[in-house]
Formats: structure tokens, sequence, C-alpha cells
């Protein structure tokens, strides 16, 4: 599915982000400019009714209130002087009104029954808008306010300012609004087309963006798919490795990595193993296949079956060791027994006598108090693992000193020899699984290389750590360090 894809989500957000922030911004602005257009036409009208009112009231007596009375006569019988007569009054409120009404603004006055008492040409003739007009008055009908009263409405095609004055008469100051929902109707059609001009050149910039910001994970799936197919020694180019995406491309060629290590430590360990079974194999079979070919005394089978034998338990060890390596690689759980290291080391060193004896071997214990938690039969192996080595691994007249104690609040378990030593070059190696350092000797005494991994293993399971040194002709120490209990 196309919206599956992370552009076009991102193009989907993108476009719904501008589309939100267009949409507020304009309508603000639209309902900005309709209020200030709105406000420039009030501000006309009531400059218009300010200019006219004097007018209509020569024009409809009595609008602004009784008249002023007339001037009293002189002495002689003759009247002071007024100025300008009522017809000349007249005629000029009237030319008042006329520019009045050339602006646009049109003027009606209607008593409170609706009847009108004057009507500019340009007045709208609706009887409706009279009706609409009295009805939006809040003071009744038969009571007159106070004080002039303005309120500025909006009635079907028309801005009003309703002037309400003392007695029962209303003028009404309008304009025509159908221009002004014309310009505000452009206006919108305007905003429209700048918000959707705005969104679709948004969306473009979004998706050329997304485009290059995502162009490194289709790189990343290219090189990962790549790695899948069986490209193990290749890597995901990196270019900017301080972004979010170049940090995922570091952590993706570290776990690479490691993954392929994993294979090709998998893939040597399994013909480690293979080499190392079928050597006990070839002999159960050969010496089989021999006994079965002809008759043998009774002293030839019985050596033939004694052969078979060895070669059988050969195969029990390796497995033996190969399903604790197993069980340790699974994570299997460590129990949790109280145990101290030098009770498990003096009964190593008494199970040891006899093979010590007959290599010509020397065992001697240093045994102090080392309590410690966990498997004390894993650990129990960690230590003759360690003290056999010393002694099959070493010339006849070899001291091999088994020591327990607490140094630096930790339990220790010190095994130490004064036999030929290992090679600097090897001890990095040591711990690893079918290592030998001499492989002839291993073979004739039976070992796989799988002893020292599996006390590394069991070691580090404890929570431990486990250290060698060795010096060529002095001898090997191995320092084994556990939590004290």
């Amino acid at each position: 599915m196309v919206f599956q894809s992370i552009r076009w989500r991102i193009l989907a957000w993108n476009f719904g982000l501008l589309a939100a922030t267009a949409s507020v911004l304009l309508v603000a602005f639209y309902r900005h400019e309709r209020q200030a257009r709105l406000q420039e036409l009030d501000l006309r009208l009531r400059q218009e009714m300010t200019r006219g009112m004097g007018a209509v009231n020569e024009v409809v007596p009595g609008v602004a209130g009784p008249r002023n009375p007339a001037p009293a006569p002189r002495a002689g019988g003759k009247a002071a002087p007024r100025g300008d007569n009522s017809e000349q009054r007249t005629s000029k409120a009237r030319q008042a009104l006329t520019e009045i009404v050339e602006t646009g603004v049109w003027v009606q006055a209607v008593d409170l029954d609706g009847k009108a008492l004057y009507r500019s040409p340009n007045a709208p003739t609706e009887q409706g808008l009279v009706t609409q007009a009295l009805a939006e008055l809040e003071i009744p009908a038969e009571d007159g306010p106070a004080r002039p009263q303005d309120l500025m409405v909006m009635l079907p095609g028309q801005r009003v300012l309703l002037h309400r004055p003392p007695g029962r008469i209303l003028v009404m100051f309008g304009a025509p609004t159908a221009q002004l929902e014309a310009t505000l109707a452009s206006l919108a059609r305007s905003l429209s087309l700048a918000g959707c001009a705005v969104v679709f050149v948004g969306c473009g910039i979004g998706w050329i963006l997304a485009g290059r910001s995502l162009k490194p994970i289709e790189r990343i799936a290219a090189d990962a798919e790549g790695i899948a197919a069986g490209d193990f020694g290749r890597k995901i180019d990196l270019e900017d490795t301080e972004s979010e995406l170049g940090r995922l491309a570091v952590v993706l060629n570290d776990t690479f990595g490691k993954m392929n290590a994993a294979r090709e430590h998998m893939a040597q360990f399994t013909a480690d193993a293979s080499h190392e079974l079928r050597t006990p194999l070839t002999v159960i079979l050969s010496d089989s296949q021999g006994a079965l070919r002809q008759e043998r005394t009774p002293e030839e089978y019985r050596a033939t079956l004694e052969t078979i034998k060895q070669s059988a338990l050969r195969m029990k060890s390796i497995s033996d060791a190969l399903l604790e390596l197993a069980q340790g690689d699974a994570g299997r759980p460590v129990a949790q027994d109280p145990c101290d290291l030098a009770d498990l080391a003096d009964e190593s060193v008494a199970l040891l006598g006899r093979v010590a004896r007959e290599h010509g071997a020397k065992l001697v214990p240093q045994l102090e108090g080392a309590p410690v938690v966990g498997d004390a039969g894993r650990l129990g192996r960690v230590i003759l693992n360690l003290a056999i080595n010393a002694i099959l691994h070493n010339e006849a007249g070899v001291t091999v000193t088994v020591t327990t104690g607490v140094a630096d609040g930790l339990s220790e378990l010190r095994v130490a020899d004064d036999g030929r030593g290992i090679p600097a070059e090897s001890l990095p190696r040591i711990f690893e699984r079918f290592r030998r350092i001499d492989a002839s000797r291993s073979r004739h005494t039976g070992g796989a290389g799988l002893g020292l991994a599996i006390v590394k293993q069991t070691v580090e399971a404890h929570g431990g750590t486990i250290a060698v040194t060795s010096e060529v002709g002095k001898g090997t120490v191995f320092v084994v360090r556990l939590p004290k209990a």
C-alpha cells in the first residue's frame, strides 16, 4: 500500500499541518479584513449622520425636537431680522441631503408606525426593511428615549445606522453592502487560492526534503538485503555518523559484524567439533571392522574392545563438554547455594591424588575460607579442570599449588604451577573453544580444548573473573575471583 510508505506518511502529516496552519491564518486575516471594512463603513455612516441630521430636521420638522420660537417683534411693529427664511433653509437642507446621497448613503425617516416621512431617492423601498429596523429597537414604540439613541445593524443587503431621537420618529442612514460583499468574496477566493498554493508548494518542498532525508534508509535497506543475501563482509556506507540515521548505521554495522563473527565462530566450532568426534569414531569403526573381518584370540578381542571403550569415553567426554557449553550459552540459571571454595578445593585435591602420583606431580593445598554462593558442582569442576590441566600438561616433577582465601573483598582461587609455562602469543586465545597450546600432547592425553572454555563460562556465569599469567620455563598462574558470600 502506498500510504504505508514513510515518505507518504510524512507528506500526509506535512499536508495536514500546512492546511490547518494556512486555514487558521487565512480565516483570521479574512475576518480581520471584513471587520476593518465594516468599521470603515460604520464610520462613514456616523459621519454622514452627523452632517445630515440638521438637514433632515429641516425637511421633517420635529426630528430633532421642537424648534426655537420666532424672535419677538421690535418696537414699531417690525420683527427682528432672522437671516435666511424657512424656504431658504429647506432648500439648503435638501442640497445637503443630495450631497449625502451622492456619497452612496441613503437616508430615510419614518414614524414608529412604519409610515415614511422622508426617503432619499436611493433608499430601498422594501417595507420589510423598515419592519426589521423597528424590530431591532429595544425601547418600546410608545416610550421615546430620554436621549438620542444610535444602533448599527446589518439588514439584508444593507448596513444601517438607526438614529432614534426623542419623540416618535426613527431616522435611518444606510448603505448597500453588495459591493462590500463582492469585494470580500473576491478576497476570500484570492486567499483560498493563495492557501492552496502555499499548501501545494509546501507539500512539494516536504516531498523533496522527505526523499532526501529517507534516502539513507533506502541505502541501509539495500546494504542490509545484500548482507542477508550472503555478502557477510559488506558494510553499510556511513556519511554522517552524528545524525540519527548515521548512528543507526553504526549500530547496524556493529550488529551485523557481531552476527558475522558469531556465524564464523559457529562454523569454526562446528568444524572443530566434527573433527574432534571424527577421530574416536574412526578408531571405533576401524577396530570393529578389523575384529569382524577375521577371527582373533580372546586377548586381541579384549584389546580391541578396550580401544573402542576408550574412544567411546572420549566421545562422551566431548559430548558432555559441548552440552555444558550449550547450556551455558542458552543462559542456564546458576544455582544459589552457599558453599566454600576451600571445601571444594580440598575435595578436588583428594580426587586428583592418584592422577598426580601417576604423573609424578606434587599437589600442594593452601586453603583458607572463601565463601561464595553458586553451583557447587560446577565450581568444583572449575577447580578440577585447572588442577588437572596443570598436572597433565607439564613434565613429571611439577608442583601444583591450589590456594583459596579472601582478597580485596572477593573470594579467590589460585592454581599455580612451576612447569613449562605458556608462550605469550598464546595467552590471549587460551580460553577459546577447541584451542590447544600443544595439539599433539592434548590428543595424547585425551583433551579436546574445551576445558578452559567451560571454566571461563562457569566463572562468568557466577559473576566472577578469571585471569592467567605465565612465563615460559617458570610456570603458569590461574586466578579466579568470585563475589564473597
